[in-house]
């Protein structure tokens, strides 16, 4: 019986992508989940008449296919769990989170199509793209496209990205309140 012939793999792609990852990558896309650290956070900042508000919610997940060296095929979501939002006054809290319509609707969810400007990541390079999708809160889908940094140490991809929200947009009404909202996201991916 002859013996089984595997495919040789270059070395400069094991060590683009480490061991586990290129093997993967040779079936395809990549299914990433956020990895269990404490930086995987929502933060916002918004005022009530005339009073800065900011908090953090400490709950992000995210399930996401993709491919490191073909980013255009990027999809998934990446959702945020309204019930942990957090200002630092539990009353507040309660309220925020009603008018946010956490009740009927948990997560704020960002589902990603794609991801545009940049083609492939390289290990321990930081690289700017924007995530091209629909954001939803309250029920309601609206288009966004938000810029990304993401930095790929060859398994993980830590992920961040800053953007404004209209909360109007989402029939979402706050007495007294800015009508945008600023939002940051950061989390790290690692492999499924």
């Amino acid at each position: 019986m002859k013996p089984l012939k595997l495919p040789k793999i270059r070395p400069t792609l094991l060590a683009l992508l480490g061991t586990t990852l290129a093997v993967t990558a040779l079936a395809g896309n990549l299914n990433y989940r956020v990895a269990n650290t404490p930086a995987a956070t929502a933060e916002f900042n918004f005022s009530v008449t005339l009073i800065p508000i900011p908090g953090r919610i400490n709950a992000v997940s995210a399930n996401l296919n993709f491919d490191p060296k073909d980013l255009g095929k990027t999809s998934g979501t990446v959702s945020v769990a309204l019930a942990k939002l957090d200002t630092g006054i539990g009353l507040r809290d309660e309220h925020g989170r009603g008018f946010l319509g956490a009740e009927k609707h948990p997560n704020a969810i960002f589902t990603v199509n794609n991801i545009s400007g940049i083609k492939a990541l390289e290990k321990n390079k930081e690289t700017k793209a924007i995530a091209n999708g629909k954001f939803e809160i309250n029920g309601i889908n609206k288009p966004l496209s938000a810029p990304i940094t993401l930095k790929f140490d060859g398994a993980r991809v830590n992920v961040s990205t800053a953007f404004k929200i209209t909360l109007a947009d989402h029939n979402i009404s706050i007495p007294g309140s800015d009508p945008t909202v600023a939002v940051k996201v950061n989390f790290t991916l690692e492999p499924k």
